[in-house]
């Protein structure tokens, strides 16, 4: 019998990666090309859509050496980086770099929200209060600062969006995505012309928005000969990878949350309805990917991106470093790292905090310690930083037996024992390497009928590793080292101003 596969895609920001469902074997296989990110200053954070698709192309290389041949991906789902803004010109040309998700320079943007809008307004229109990652306040920064490139856009899209359109020549998102625009009705699951007539923005140049599970789209002639794809093969709504990762790791009854840590960390569970935080603490209410659900959740900035830092920090001492080494030291000092505690602050901070002007911290440093608690005291602060997204969630009633953790640090038990012990739930541990392009390939084989159902694609190919039980002593520990590492903030935040943007 002829293989069959669905393929997954899933832009990220250090890599584009993925999935492949091998339907008659059942097996998963992957494939990633790296990608770079251009910090213009300490706020800013862009990429080139281009190199997005050079990427794409050199991907759909490895899967042919990979599989021998295109003809047998009867799917494509598309997932990526949310928030991201790209602006394109009426021949859908890119205007500028992508303003991606953790580009901070639009926080001046977001008084000014506040003060024409004002957040409640925001709440009952979008389901979400103002943060620099959105398009809104990254529309107003352009509107303010590169004048030209607003006037001679003609389309906007979202990182994945951008390959659904170099594919299909189709200027779609689908729902989940859209909700990080702050320009998105989430409740009703479509776009907010009020706030966009109130902020003046031209209706034309946002695209067309459908579930997730939609058809958008099929592989062109054109995309066809650049990337050697068949023409015709249907292009499926997909997710933004928050939520496309959600449904990558089985996150489809209550219950249950998810962690990823990648670049950013991130926590989420599925929910009813869309959920209003008032309390502005930087979380965000999204549309799931599955028809009729939303989902909520926390982000840090820099988790594993901290960790990365760290060890790229180091490479001048020892350039084969690994992580495996790094984490083999830190498996030498006990929880707590001799009271070292970590603000993995280092481009802002956005759940609990909403602060872009936030920045790292190693406090209580003595001669007592060494690189090792260092770099314990680094996974430990991205651990309460995902601890504060849980105690969030379950202040909205969405409590948890298990955490699902996946991302780089999914494959440390190091590390999943730490967040188990930090958020004292049981951490499990899945086959899935990249949950986004997995879920993106979930998606698609709904949305084309191969699946008659989530519960049907995530039960043939999801399996559950690791289970890691909390620790009730290193429990007691953490719990005196977090109270320390939420004061630290408070007492700190007023010097961060030292850090705006001018």
């Amino acid at each position: 019998m002829p293989a069959e596969y669905i393929l997954g895609i899933d832009l990220g920001t250090s890599s584009l990666k993925a999935s492949l469902l091998d339907l008659y074997n059942t097996k998963i296989e992957s494939v990633s090309v790296e990608l770079t990110v251009s910090y213009p200053d300490s706020f800013s954070a862009e990429q080139n859509p281009y190199d997005w698709w050079e990427a794409f192309r050199t991907l759909i290389q490895k899967i042919k050496q990979l599989i021998g041949g295109l003809d047998s991906i009867k799917a494509i789902g598309l997932s990526g980086q949310m928030l991201g803004l790209i602006n394109l010109d009426e021949k859908g040309q890119p205007l500028r770099p992508a303003l991606i998700w953790c580009d901070q320079r639009s926080f001046i943007e977001l008084n000014e929200i506040r003060e024409m809008i004002g957040e409640e307004k925001l709440l009952q229109n979008t389901a979400n209060t103002p943060l620099t990652g959105y398009w809104l306040p990254k529309l107003l920064w352009l509107r303010k600062h590169q004048k030209d490139i607003l006037q001679k856009s003609r389309h906007y899209l979202l990182p994945k969006d951008y390959l659904r359109y170099r594919l299909t020549d189709e200027y779609i998102t689908e729902v989940s995505d859209a909700s990080g625009t702050l320009l998105f009705d989430v409740a009703q699951r479509t776009w907010s012309r009020k706030l966009i007539k109130d902020f003046n923005f031209d209706f034309s140049c946002f695209p067309q928005v459908v579930e997730s599970t939609e058809i958008t789209g099929h592989v062109s002639l054109k995309a066809s000969q650049e990337t050697g794809l068949p023409e015709g093969i249907p292009v499926v709504g997909g997710g933004g990878d928050q939520s496309s990762g959600g449904i990558g790791l089985g996150v489809i009854d209550k219950g249950i949350m998810s962690c990823v840590l990648g670049t950013s960390g991130v926590v989420m569970a599925q929910t009813e309805e869309a959920k209003k935080d008032r309390k502005n603490r930087g979380l965000h209410s999204f549309c799931y990917s599955i028809p009729g659900k939303w989902f909520l959740m926390g982000c840090t900035l820099a988790a594993g991106g901290s960790y990365r830092w760290l060890r790229h920090s180091l490479l001048y001492l020892q350039k084969d470093l690994s992580y495996d080494h790094l984490n083999l030291l830190a498996g030498e000092i006990g929880p707590g790292s001799d009271r070292l505690v970590f603000l993995p602050y280092l481009i802002g901070e956005r759940t609990p905090h909403s602060d872009p002007n936030a920045r790292g911290v190693y406090f209580g440093l003595n001669y007592q310690h060494d690189i090792r608690h260092i770099i314990r005291a680094t996974i430990e602060g991205v651990a309460f930083s995902q601890k504060e997204s849980v105690e969030i969630l379950k202040d909205f009633g969405l409590e948890a037996d298990r955490l699902i953790v996946s991302g780089g640090a999914a494959r440390s038990q190091l590390w999943c024992q730490i967040m188990a012990d930090v958020t004292g739930i049981e951490v499990v541990t899945t086959n899935i390497d990249d949950p986004a392009s997995v879920g993106a390939a979930f998606i698609a084989g709904v949305g084309t009928g191969i699946f008659d159902s989530f519960q049907s694609g995530c039960g043939r190919f999801i399996r559950h590793g690791d289970v890691l039980e909390p620790s009730s002593k290193n429990n007691q520990i953490y719990k005196t080292l977090f109270e320390k590492y939420q004061k630290l903030y408070q007492v700190l935040k007023n010097y961060y101003q030292d850090y705006q943007l001018t």
